[in-house]
Order: C-alpha cells, then structure tokens, then sequence
C-alpha cells in the first residue's frame, strides 16, 4: 500500500490527486502543487495541477509522471490508468467498460458496489422486467415479453436478467406458476453508488431519446422548458419536484387496479451555465 494514501479509497483521479497532495505536503512541506509541477517537467506551468484537478485531460505521457510521482507500485499504477480511462471516457460504453476494469482490480470491490447490484444496474431492462412481472402473467418463456418489450431486447438477455431477479430475491413464483415481483419497487439503497447510478440513468435518458424518436403505442408526455430564474428560486423549485417524486412514489404505491403498462419516467433539471 502507498505510504501516503491508499488509491483503492477512490474510484475517482482527481480526487485521489488532491487528497493525497494535501496527505504528503504535510509530511513534506516542500510537496506543493507548484513542486509537482516542476517534478512533472512543467515548470513553465504552475498551474497544471490545478487544472488537472478542475478537469483538464491528462495524457498517456503524463500519467505515467503522476505514477512516478506519486509512488505508485505495479498494481496500484495499473488502477491510477484505469481510474484515468474511467474519468476520460469518450462513450457509455468505454466508461462501463472501465468502471467493470475498477472491480476487477479493486482488492475488495464490494467496498465500490456488490456485485450483482452492479449487475442489475448495468442493464435498464433489469428494472423494465421488473416491472413487467407485475403487469403481465409471465412463466419460465420470455418470448411473450420479448415481443411487447421496448426497445427490443434479445431473448437470451431477458432469461438471464430473469436469473438475475431470481437470485437476487426480488420475484418468485406464484401459485399458478407465474413470476411476480417480491416488492412494490427497488430503490438503489445501500448500492448506492453514485458512478453506477449515472450509468444507468445514462442508459433511461437514452429510453427517452428512443421513445421520442418512435411512433408511440401508448401515451406519452414529452415536455421541455428552459428559463432563467434566480438561485432561490431554483431551490424552490427542486423542493416541489421532490415533492413532486415523493407523491409520484405515494400513487404508484396506491395504485389498487392491476398494471397494464409499464412506464419509464425521467426527470433533468441542470443549468446551462458553468
């Protein structure tokens, strides 16, 4: 392990960098940001360091400075780079496919996410088939789903997110046979990390981008609104929309009559200046 800083506490680089920058300056004053600069080869650059820590990309060449900078031993420079590829993905892809590289490599991974939570997670038809148990009378044969699911999903791909519900404790079968769910919804709980959720809410805004580019079988609501408001107001309003998800979350919950449909309900609100 680092004699300064543990880089397994930290899924993220930047992060780690200033943390652990603050962690050495104290054993060695002369460990400022200014001196790693200079230890980088950039001392026409003092700044460097601070912009690597408000989001400036860092390169190949100059990861690999920060790991001999930072002491890092084989295990630990191959989770700094990964750590880097994670945080300059240029995809969803290549950012799922290092936050799974993160897991392999991280000694204890549980401490990131348990294993089959990242599971569920990873994949918006997890929580779709979920709800459709409850809205339709489905057995062992996926391909009753698989034909009404959208976006379409290949059967293989619904038997092992089945699977996945199955071992997860969230269904079972009922007396006639059929999968129904073991609880009203899933919260993201004590999984609640917060790369994975971005994943797969990353993966529901995509559902929105699909449902708004097809021809709809079923209603929709599709709104967008752009304003100028100041910061009190704006806290205003996030009050009333978790009020707003808070009684969402108390109908759906009330909802006596028996499902037939399934809904997928996004709501973005960010500003459009830094």
């Amino acid at each position: 392990m680092n004699r300064f800083l543990d880089i397994y506490q930290f899924t993220h680089f930047r992060k780690f960098l200033e943390e652990y920058q603050a962690v050495r300056v104290k054993a060695e004053p002369s460990f400022t940001r200014t001196e790693i600069c200079n230890l980088l080869g950039l001392e026409k650059s003092r700044s460097y360091f601070a912009d690597v820590l408000r989001g400036k990309k860092v390169s190949p060449r100059m990861a690999q400075k920060f790991i001999e900078i930072l002491e890092l031993d084989k295990k630990e420079a191959k989770y700094f780079e990964t750590l880097v590829e994670f945080d300059q993905a240029k995809s969803d892809s290549a950012r799922q496919t290092a936050m799974q590289e993160i897991l392999k490599q991280h000694p204890n991974p549980q401490h990131i996410v348990n294993e089959d939570a990242y599971e569920y997670y990873s994949h918006w038809y997890n929580s779709a088939l979920f709800a459709i148990l409850d809205a339709m009378d489905v057995d062992d044969d996926m391909t009753p789903v698989q034909k009404r699911i959208f976006p379409k999903v290949p059967l293989g791909k619904l038997k092992e997110s089945l699977s996945l519900l199955e071992r997860l404790g969230l269904i079972r079968k009922n007396e006639a046979g059929f999968w129904k769910p073991t609880q009203e919804s899933i919260s993201s709980g004590p999984y609640n990390n917060a790369e994975l959720i971005k994943q797969y809410q990353l993966q529901c805004f995509e559902l929105s981008k699909q449902a708004l580019m097809t021809p709809p079988k079923r209603p929709t609501v599709m709104s967008t609104l752009t304003f100028s408001i100041s910061s009190e107001a704006y806290k205003k309003l996030e009050e009333e929309l978790q009020e707003f998800k808070k009684k969402a979350r108390q109908i759906i919950a009330g909802d006596k009559e028996k499902a037939d449909g399934v809904y997928q309900m996004n709501i973005h609100l960010f500003s459009n200046l830094e």
